[in-house]
């Protein structure tokens, strides 16, 4: 069997009720230091130690309409240092010094159907600066440099050209308008590329990417910069996905059949499928067919659908899952499915653990759980 229970010890001291957790990789990384970061019903932050059960209280959260019922979202710098949270269909978010225990910075983007997608959040280091890209309107993404607290993209907001209240003392910028709304947002591990799982209007979900290097010469690189594919039309957003290389991303999603031409599927059909692009070109370079399709009903009333799905990628291998079924183990070189296991029930994959982790239960209520698959035998 490829995949087994791994023991974890209790926590001490209690961190209480756990709701989200993440991987938390610090910057020099220490065997007897593998950590996660997690948020309590309590809305604090705890640093959880999966070596030897340690527990530190980091701080409070204080934001706005937090509710600590509905999906929350951790996301965490590169390094470890600094983490933002918000609920993951929320209006308002909080940025973190993990170091020092203290807010950093307050978000929020506008109320236009903010339930309807993932607050979008994300670390990039570009050129020695912590950059945090996140939502600041329906169809606008800013870069702010963290610990400065400056925005990298001034600019007018554009306004849809037929709308008769644009305030004509501003200029005219109505040609970079975008009709989109911002969604899950990815950045590539070499920090040159970021990965949009947005949608439109119908409604129907479009995969973008663009470089963040041309971003930071060109204000309007995410609305229409030159680097800017649209990788996949798909029936949902926010969809799963994981970086299996430095420019290539492998999306898990549905085809509505009347969104791709049967030409660019030939033998393949149109079931659920995972694709494989490369986001510099925006070429399609692997498909996976055969794929189980993942339920976007939330299990929490008052939740817009989603995925209830997870991804991630380990050396050659994918991983899927999906809630309360069954996880996946793929070969990228292959495209082939290699194990599956209806035992392991996962709330993310911890790479530099090798591990994959779900929240204390009633049975083990001070300890999380893992799992380890054997990728050497795979």
């Amino acid at each position: 069997m490829s995949f087994y229970p791994v023991p974890l010890p209790e926590l001490h001291p209690s961190p209480g009720t756990l709701i989200a957790i993440q991987e938390l990789t610090e910057e020099s990384p220490d065997p007897e230091r593998i950590m996660v970061l997690a948020l309590n019903d309590y809305a604090e932050l705890w640093k959880l130690n999966l070596h030897t059960g340690a527990t530190e209280r980091m701080l409070q959260t204080n934001i706005p309409d937090l509710n600590l019922l509905h999906p929350v979202q951790i996301v965490i710098s590169p390094d470890g240092a600094v983490a933002a949270v918000s609920n993951t269909y929320g209006q308002y978010a909080a940025v973190y010094d993990l170091l020092d225990g203290k807010e950093i910075l307050q978000l929020s983007r506008d109320d236009y159907h903010y339930d309807v997608s993932t607050y979008p959040l994300s670390f990039a280091y570009i050129d020695q600066r912590l950059i945090l890209v996140h939502g600041t309107e329906w169809n606008r993404l800013d870069l702010t440099d963290v610990f400065r607290g400056t925005s990298l993209t001034v600019r007018h907001t554009p306004i849809h050209n037929n709308d008769s209240s644009q305030n004509t003392d501003e200029p005219d910028t109505s040609e970079h308008y975008l009709d989109y709304f911002h969604g899950k947002l990815s950045v590539s591990p070499d920090q040159k590329w970021i990965v949009d799982s947005g949608w439109v209007w119908a409604p129907l979900g479009i995969t973008r990417s663009w470089s963040l290097d041309n971003w930071l010469s060109h204000v309007w690189e995410s609305e229409d910069g030159s680097s800017i594919h649209d990788l996949w039309q798909t029936m949902d957003w926010d969809l799963p996905s994981a970086w299996i290389a430095p420019h290539t991303i492998a999306i898990w999603g549905q085809v509505d059949e009347e969104m791709v031409d049967e030409e660019d599927w030939e033998e393949e059909g149109v079931s659920p499928a995972i694709i494989f692009f490369n986001a510099q070109t925006g070429e399609r370079i692997g498909v996976i067919t055969s794929v189980p399709a993942f339920n976007t009903t939330s299990p929490v009333e008052g939740v817009f659908p989603h995925a209830q799905a997870g991804m991630a990628a380990d050396e050659d291998k994918l991983f899927t899952w999906r809630h309360g079924l069954d996880l996946h183990v793929w070969n990228c070189p292959t495209l082939t499915c290699v194990a599956i296991t209806t035992k392991v029930h996962p709330q993310l994959y911890h790479r530099p653990a090798k591990l994959f982790i779900g929240l204390p239960t009633e049975d083990a209520p001070h300890r999380l759980l893992a799992w380890r698959y054997d990728l050497d035998k795979a």
